[in-house]
């Protein structure tokens, strides 16, 4: 039996139908969902978010159109609509919606730099004033820039090691020789004193940091005060 075949509906057709849903007035919708062009009169319904054209010059409503899932109607075929937006309105509306979207400007972007590589364990050693002073001398055996007025950068940053690190090992060797009994006992004196003021002086420190902790804090204000007291604590730690 031959299967007969129906013809399309319009979509711009003149029906009587009306649906119950309340009037949609186009004020309530963005300009970007809306085309008043004259003769492209069409939004996007608001139940199914699909284009659906406007029909009807005295009394205008949404034309019949499928749902999301081609099941069945929309709910919003045949509403009525309030069209109290005049076309210049909606193109001075959307003008500036565009004019807004083109300038704005995407979050910039950090990027952390990748750590360098780690130094090999054969090259980890403890320089010394001796050494530096032995790669000076060899620096400057082959540098034509280095006499006794004067020299390059790598020579000048290695004089400079060597002073910082003949200093170190002198600071080292003055705090290595024995105190004597007289300035021990002076210290050992007050040594309780010194320490029970460095403890209340990191005790009201800590209290004072703990009360500026607040909701209005953002993260990374409250990251900072949480390693704060974080090392306040640690360093009464120590003292106690």
């Amino acid at each position: 039996m031959p299967t007969t075949k129906t013809r399309p509906r319009p979509k711009r057709t003149r029906t009587k139908n009306t649906s119950h849903r309340p009037t949609l007035a186009l004020s309530t919708l963005p300009a970007q969902d809306l085309d008043l062009e004259p003769g492209k009169e069409h939004l996007v319904c608001p139940d199914c978010r699909r284009p659906c054209p406007i029909t009807g010059l005295r009394s205008p409503k949404l034309v019949p159109h499928d749902g999301q899932h081609r099941a069945r109607r929309c709910i919003g075929s045949n509403r009525d609509v309030l069209v109290d937006v005049t076309v210049e309105d909606w193109r001075q509306h959307l003008d500036g919606a565009f004019r807004d979207a083109d300038c704005r400007r995407s979050r910039r972007q950090f990027y952390k730099p990748m750590p360098g590589p780690a130094t090999p364990i054969h090259r980890i050693g403890r320089p010394s004033a001796d050494s530096a002073l032995a790669a000076y001398r060899a620096h400057r055996k082959q540098c034509d820039a280095c006499t006794s007025r004067g020299g390059c950068v790598t020579g000048t940053g290695l004089v400079i090691d060597y002073t910082e690190l003949q200093r170190q090992e002198r600071a080292a060797q003055l705090q290595a020789k024995p105190m004597p009994k007289r300035r021990a006992a002076e210290w050992a004196a007050v040594t309780p004193a010194v320490k029970a003021t460095a403890i209340r002086r990191v005790r009201h420190e800590l209290d004072a940091t703990q009360r500026q902790i607040t909701s209005k804090l953002d993260r990374f204000e409250r990251a900072r005060l949480d390693n704060q007291i974080g090392e306040l604590r640690e360093t009464l730690r120590r003292l106690q």
